[in-house]
């Protein structure tokens, strides 16, 4: 037991120690979309994306650059091949026949192949797609980034709003028990009823109740900002920016100034991109009917044996003289494939090709009319947003200035619990809309901007 109790307390003691060695790691919300952009697990993927992309231009351009082949081959023959010869050729009846074995037990090749493209209208033309597929993989990254960044700052707006409602909650508690203090009191006294001082207990639980339910949501956004960061559960983070700071940069004039153009929209350019290949497609449904040139060079040395001697008395192979029964093939030659027919499969080919062109372009009309209707959208839904936050706001000074009146007279003895819990409410409920006001306005302004967002 008194080996248990020390151990315990070394275990207590050193708790304080444990925690204080972690690492807290601090982020203002630019800080932290830059540490998501380096650590996200999407943006992982799509870098990887990226170099599964170059590797496959590698893997194209290897096709037309020379390809060499060896093999050897060897055959044991169990039982040589038999053959019947008429039998009238060595004297025998007609329409008898003599089985004749022809060829050797042992069999042995080695062979060297080396070949050579020298015009594909395809190839060419897959060469082209494969590094428009690079650029393509590039515009998936940049959506990546932009729709990250927002997924960021939506968490990190989430955390400070939770972060503020427990701060109002817990300053509220405070304040209530010091006046169910001074209630307990003045009943005692006889100046209020015990209905009054339960209202204000009544109050107190709800309000517990609240707390707990908000510190949990705190911790889910918390959670949910490490992972959009990158990080582990276990990781202790603090935010640096604070809400009204965040409120303060909202420049209403400039986000309505701004121009919007289309075609710099990373959607539009990803349909750009998806273009450009369906072209590329079609230009190589077409490539299909270019003949294709290949040459070849090909050398190979064989041996035929009754006995197994393909190796000298001391274990070299014998391959170094034609006159030990090795013979040598070689040849040259250039293969040219001409296309003639083909019922008609290269045509609609051709011209599934061109139908997909047709298909794009009228997404890219689409996608044009839906990102110019969606900036008047967006910049409708941000200037309400605005005028809601600016009306919450001054409702929200009015409320507490209501509570703060109710809570004096109510600690006088002249205000009921009823009635300072029916202004309480009414403050919480401005406080809440006023929250709620704050974060559709961050919300729209982060919509705006990210259709804003400008691409190359």
């Amino acid at each position: 037991m008194k080996k248990l109790w020390i151990l315990l307390m070394a275990v207590m003691f050193s708790m304080p120690h444990i925690i204080m060695g972690q690492e807290v790691m601090t982020f203002s919300l630019e800080e932290a979309q830059a540490f998501a952009v380096e650590n996200n697990y999407d943006i992982q993927n799509a870098t990887t994306e990226i170099e599964i992309a170059r590797k496959k231009v590698k893997e194209t351009t290897a096709i037309g650059l020379p390809q060499i082949n060896a093999g050897a081959s060897y055959n044991d023959f169990i039982d040589i091949p038999t053959q019947l010869i008429p039998g009238e050729f060595f004297g025998g009846e007609p329409g008898s026949f003599i089985p004749v074995q022809f060829g050797t037990k042992y069999n042995m090749s080695l062979n060297a192949q080396a070949n050579q493209l020298i015009f594909s209208g395809e190839y060419i033309v897959g060469l082209q797609a494969s590094k428009t597929f690079v650029k393509t993989s590039q515009r998936q990254q940049e959506k990546v980034l932009i729709d990250l960044k927002q997924k960021v700052a939506e968490s990190y707006y989430l955390v400070l709003i939770a972060a503020r409602n427990k701060v109002i909650i817990d300053s509220t508690l405070v304040t209530l028990k010091e006046i169910q203090n001074a209630n307990i009191g003045l009943y005692e006294n006889g100046f209020i009823e015990e209905t009054d001082v339960d209202q204000v207990t009544l109050l107190i639980n709800d309000l517990e109740a609240t707390l707990l339910d908000i510190t949990n949501n705190l911790q889910v956004s918390k959670n949910l900002l490490k992972f959009q960061l990158g990080l582990q559960l276990e990781n202790i983070i603090e935010l640096t920016d604070k809400l009204v700071d965040l409120m303060s940069l909202i420049d209403q004039e400039v986000l309505f100034a701004s121009n919007f153009d289309y075609s710099k929209n990373i959607d539009y350019k990803i349909i750009e991109n998806q273009q450009e290949l369906a072209f590329l497609n079609l230009k190589r449904n077409k490539s299909l009917y270019l003949p294709s040139l290949y040459a070849f060079f090909s050398f190979s040395k064989t041996a035929q044996r009754d006995s197994w001697n393909f190796m000298q008395s001391d274990g070299d192979w014998r391959i170094l003289e034609q006159d030990q029964g090795w013979y040598n093939t070689t040849l040259w030659g250039i293969q040219l494939d001409i296309p003639i027919w083909s019922s008609g499969s290269r045509s609609a080919k051709v011209q599934q090709a061109k139908l997909q062109i047709d298909q794009l372009e009228v997404v890219g009309k689409q996608v044009k009319t839906g990102l110019e209707i969606e900036f008047g959208t967006r910049q409708n839904s941000f200037l309400n947003a605005w005028k809601v936050y600016q009306n919450k706001k001054t409702g929200l000074d009015l409320s507490w200035k209501i509570y703060q009146k109710t809570k004096e007279k109510q600690l006088e003895g002249v205000s009921s619990s009823i009635e300072l819990q029916q202004n309480y409410n009414q403050y919480l409920t401005s406080e809440s809309t006023y929250v709620m006001s704050m974060l559709d306005l961050l919300q729209s302004k982060l919509n705006l901007e990210r259709l804003l967002t400008e691409t190359d």
